[in-house]
């Protein structure tokens, strides 16, 4: 089956595109809410200015450093195994995050979601790569979009209904956890709908394989056709003999046999 036919197979429609909607509402909503609750946070564990600075970026600065090793490492690992890895770190971390009884602990348990969020975001990207293509991979990034759009705006609404209904100081704490469900849900649902990861060859074994097979090529030296440089060329066998002899004149040109420290003479 080609990759075109899996893509839109109904299977696929009906259980990638939910997971991925899923997992985008979760750790969107996680960023939205919170901000709702900072005058509360602040309050309650006593934070100056700069740890609530410390407490909005830290999310955003793990998620953004996050996207691009988690992109590669789902290339070589399998992107399901680090969806399920990226929302399991997500959800531990908002239940160290509410039951923090200081600022800086808050600020490393929002890191460590926000490395789990882009160890999401990215995984989730991929699969839909994978799994679409055409109009089916678009139609799966709206859904995707719209997912996150949704999450921006129930994000204020939700928070301002929690901190409504909670007491003071446990209303933030809400707000931490609010996220915990959502991610084990969607959880669930990639452990049981996910496609299986395909066996991908090593990164390392292709460059090895390059260097080995470079490795046997012999070596040669050239050089412009426009030098005034007669060259010898110089070739290694596999045993590592060097053998050389005088090539053809170079434009006709013959000089000095001061080959390899010319400027125009490069190995190929």
């Amino acid at each position: 089956m080609t990759l075109t036919d899996r893509a839109q197979t109904p299977q696929q429609t009906t259980s990638v595109v939910p997971v991925c909607a899923a997992a985008g509402f979760t750790t969107l909503l996680d960023s939205s809410v919170l901000n709702v609750g900072l005058p509360a946070l602040r309050t309650g564990l006593d934070a100056g200015v700069s740890q609530v600075q410390w407490i909005l970026a830290a999310y955003s600065l793990s998620f953004g450093l996050a996207l691009v090793p988690a992109g590669r490492l789902g290339d070589v690992a399998g992107r399901r195994r680090l969806f399920l890895a990226g929302m399991t770190l997500f959800a531990v971390m908002g239940v160290c995050g509410a039951v923090a009884s200081d600022p800086w602990t808050v600020v490393a348990a929002r890191a460590g979601q926000g490395a789990g969020a882009g160890l999401i975001s990215a995984q989730v990207l991929g699969i839909l790569a994978e799994n679409y293509t055409g109009p089916a991979r678009a139609r799966a990034l709206a859904a995707y979009s719209t997912a996150g759009g949704l999450a921006g705006l129930c994000g204020p609404l939700v928070g301002g209904l929690v901190l409504g209904a909670a007491s003071g100081e446990y209303g933030w704490r809400v707000l931490l956890i609010l996220n915990v469900p959502c991610a084990l849900v969607t959880l669930v649902l990639a452990a049981r709908r996910l496609p299986p990861d395909r066996g991908r060859p090593s990164a390392r074994s292709g460059v090895d394989a390059g260097a080995s097979h470079s490795s046997r090529r012999p070596r040669r030296w050239s050089c412009c056709p426009w030098s005034p440089i007669r060259v010898r060329w110089v070739r290694c066998s596999s045993s590592g003999e060097r053998r050389s002899h005088s090539p053809p004149s170079c434009g006709g040109n013959a000089v000095s046999p001061r080959a390899a420290a010319s400027p125009c003479c490069f190995p190929n």
